[in-house]
């Protein structure tokens, strides 16, 4: 029986071609990998965990849907132990930002290859970052999962802008979970800030920056709320 990939995991497959290689970094139980395997999507697969109790669960997963062979998996940190020849597709998924980017700064190859990215936290921090780095957002989505809202990028090697207050790809695609999206980023970054003006020792830095983030999300919520 093929696994049924919840929402999330099935919008960050959508990103991945017919005959890539991925490596799925953090994989847990490896339910991506597998159903790329599965699906025909891949005809060979890659995954990292750092904690060995989820990667015992990841390769009895693949030897009960019969692609063990198909599927290497590795015992480490990131992609520490991950052959860089190996791979043309990098999926980081389910961690923060910062995390992410401590990955991809202790293996600088992944900046050359395909990567899929969702982050629980710092997007504007992790995109002005992958920018420094020489990458750019090539696409996006947004998955709704059990009620809760995921952004996903598409990232390769190009110029971009970090100033973007949301990836170019939403709107054109005039996505419908645009709108609770920006709402609920718009209510984080709302509070945060005002935990930070409210510190006794303001760090006007992130005060500023935080301020134009919200100037750019709410210009965007108006022109959404005008489809």
């Amino acid at each position: 029986m093929s696994i049924r990939l919840s929402p999330r995991l099935r919008a960050l497959a959508d990103f991945i071609p017919a005959g890539a290689v991925p490596v799925d970094v953090g994989t847990d139980h490896a339910y991506l990998p597998v159903w790329l395997l599965q699906e025909g999507v891949c005809e060979r697969a890659y995954a990292t965990d750092l904690r060995p109790g989820p990667l015992a669960r990841a390769r009895a997963g693949a030897e009960e849907h019969g692609v063990a062979e198909r599927l290497t998996l590795f015992l480490c940190d990131g992609l520490a132990l991950c052959p860089p020849e190996a791979v043309d597709t990098v999926v980081l998924a389910g961690m923060g930002g910062e995390t992410i980017l401590g990955i991809l700064d202790r293996s600088p190859w992944a900046l050359d290859r395909r990567l899929v990215i969702q982050a629980q936290t710092k997007l504007p921090e992790l995109r002005a970052a992958l920018v420094e780095r020489g990458l750019a957002i090539q696409d996006a989505a947004l998955a709704d999962d059990a009620g809760r809202l995921y952004l996903i990028w598409l990232v390769g090697r190009g110029p971009g802008d970090p100033e973007a207050a949301v990836d170019a790809p939403l709107l054109e695609k005039r996505d419908p979970l645009l709108k609770p999206w920006l709402a609920e980023q718009i209510k984080r970054a709302s509070k945060q800030l005002h935990g930070l003006e409210s510190a006794r020792a303001v760090d006007g830095e992130a005060v500023a920056a935080l301020r134009r983030e919200l100037t750019r999300l709410r210009a965007l919520q108006r022109e959404v709320l005008q489809w």
